[in-house]
């Protein structure tokens, strides 16, 4: 007995989570920063900062623009899906959320990158350990360059 248990626990053990590499996505979308509210809510001192520069900022948690990246429509059931990193515009700075996306199918099978069959099967996306700064400027990535120019 204690011999089955040892293989099935080590199996158990390097089923760790995977993290989905949002960069390959190559599209993004924008947001409003309450649609944000479940994954800010993962984080109290995240949420009392964001408190504290619409305070600042004299806006409204809806008048606070974000990108994030976008799954494209070819993902049956995640398309137009936004997912970290995000970036909000809160006027005088910015705030950069990342976290690690983990996205699986409805029997919990996990995608690490984008192949015809994640595009098919993947139906539900987590995200986690959340990270996130502050900076005067919305950074260095495409979609930033772009938002900007808008």
């Amino acid at each position: 007995m204690t011999l089955r248990v040892v293989p099935i626990a080590l199996l158990l053990g390097t089923a760790a989570a995977v993290a989905f590499d949002t960069s390959r996505l190559f599209q993004f979308g924008t947001l409003p920063l309450d649609d944000l509210t479940p994954l800010i809510a993962k984080s109290a001192p995240l949420q009392q900062e964001i408190n504290k520069a619409l305070l600042e900022s004299n806006k409204k948690q809806e008048e606070v623009r974000c990108l994030g990246m976008r799954f494209p429509g070819q993902w049956k059931n995640l398309g137009g899906l936004r997912v970290s990193p995000y970036t909000c515009d809160f006027g005088a700075k910015w705030l950069q959320i990342h976290a690690t996306v983990r996205i699986t199918d409805r029997h919990g099978q996990a995608f690490e990158t984008v192949t015809a069959r994640a595009m098919k099967n993947a139906t539900n996306v987590a995200e986690t350990n959340l990270n996130w700064e502050w900076t005067t400027e919305c950074g260095t990535a495409a979609y930033c360059a772009w938002y900007v120019g808008h």
